[in-house]
């Protein structure tokens, strides 16, 4: 039994260690999705711009989100399902944050975006970005809000897990 022990140290380790790494980076790729967002809906003069770059930039993370919230998720099914459906209900609700800016950010243009020539009247696309802001932009920014509320929560109750994974990934690797 103990050399079955020693044998199984160094895989269980490496779980242990991913698994960290999957729950940090998932927290990292949902503050950072969140944060783009928050800015996305706070910034009056975007919606004139060019949205393309932002939306990337949030995009781009979202693919962090789903990579490091798979390997999240699979290691919290067998030790903490009722944190892993949190986890799982966070990243649902920043997908749909993310839905909610990109429908912002287009509506919030009029029917000529900029890059179409839109600001050549400029009182229409100010009443375009009024009309987005108080019927998606406000409400988003708000849920956005409480949103990072929910993140905190839930990344202060990882924190045992965090640490019981970090002294298990630690562990001697040689035996």
């Amino acid at each position: 039994m103990r050399l079955l022990r020693r044998l199984l140290r160094p895989f269980q380790s490496r779980r242990a260690a991913e698994a960290e790494a999957d729950l940090r980076g998932w927290h990292a790729a949902c503050d950072e999705t969140l944060q783009a967002c928050l800015r996305s809906l706070g910034d009056a003069q975007l919606p004139r711009g060019e949205i393309g770059v932002v939306l990337d930039r949030i995009d781009r993370t979202l693919f962090r989100l789903r990579d490091a919230g798979s390997g999240a998720e699979a290691y919290l099914r067998g030790t903490s399902p009722d944190l892993g459906r949190r986890m799982r209900q966070i990243s649902e609700d920043i997908v749909q944050l993310r839905n909610e800016t990109v429908r912002y950010l287009i509506r919030a243009q009029g029917p000529t975006p900029s890059f179409l020539g839109g600001g050549s009247q400029p009182e229409l696309a100010q009443e375009s970005t009024e009309r987005a802001l108080a019927e998606i932009g406000r409400p988003a920014r708000q849920r956005a809000l409480g949103l990072e509320r929910e993140l905190s929560r839930a990344w202060i109750d990882l924190q045992p897990l965090l640490a019981d994974l970090a002294r298990a990934g630690s562990g001697s690797v040689g035996g």
